[in-house]
């Protein structure tokens, strides 16, 4: 009998796809993130308890990074919106260090134990704040974000202005979403990508731009 492949395996294979000559050192990176993220979950309700730790490396951080199999983000200013534990804003930032991210939630326990995973793992450019999307958008001073993630929210109506200001003319609004996509499909211009995986099942990226939120 063939012994399955755990989830970090798969997640390592991933990396040596992607990132075949920095992989081991990503993976001790996530390792490190695994762990913070686990201990500060005992903590503050950052992702679902009710999951394994070994879980996460597919369930969070793969899924996090399924995005790379249709967009290729480098570079720029992106916005994790409904954060929680970092989630996909994160992952994203390892691989990808270039970016300046900002990690947006508005309960304020979880942004003091994002804070605290920042500095653990030593991002630079990386910024966790406390604040609805609608109060943000309306203190933000220009349209200053290539893209917003959007891994765990449902687009809402009251939401449509706000991530329409905080977009730069060109930027896009990312949306991770499972089976259902009736709160995004129809969205003026997104298009929307398959990126069901194995280890995860059906999965999309609905990538809409600016003038979609109008």
């Amino acid at each position: 009998m063939i012994e399955p492949i755990s989830p970090q395996q798969v997640f390592s294979d991933f990396l040596q796809q992607y990132f075949p000559a920095e992989a081991e050192t990503l993976l001790n990176r996530f390792e490190l993130y695994l762990q913070e993220l686990y201990s500060w979950n005992a903590q503050v309700n950052l992702v679902s308890r009710r999951m394994a730790r070994e879980e996460y490396w597919t369930y969070h951080f793969l899924d996090s990074l399924l995005v790379l199999n249709c967009m290729d983000i480098k570079g720029g200013e992106v916005l994790d919106f409904g954060t929680g534990g970092g989630l996909p804003g994160i992952p994203l930032k390892i691989v990808r260090p270039e970016i300046k991210l900002t990690l947006l939630d508005s309960v304020g326990k979880k942004i003091r134990c994002l804070e605290e995973i920042i500095a653990a793992l030593d991002l630079t450019d990386c910024r966790a704040v406390w604040s609805r999307l609608e109060d943000y958008a309306s203190s933000s001073r220009k349209q200053g974000f290539d893209y917003v993630l959007c891994r765990s929210v449902r687009l809402e109506e009251a939401f449509r202005l706000p991530l329409q200001s905080l977009l730069k003319p060109s930027g896009k609004v990312i949306f991770y979403k499972g089976q259902h996509l009736d709160d995004v499909a129809n969205l003026p211009q997104a298009l929307i990508y398959d990126v069901s995986h194995p280890a995860l099942g059906t999965r999309h990226i609905v990538a809409a731009p600016r003038r979609s939120f109008a």
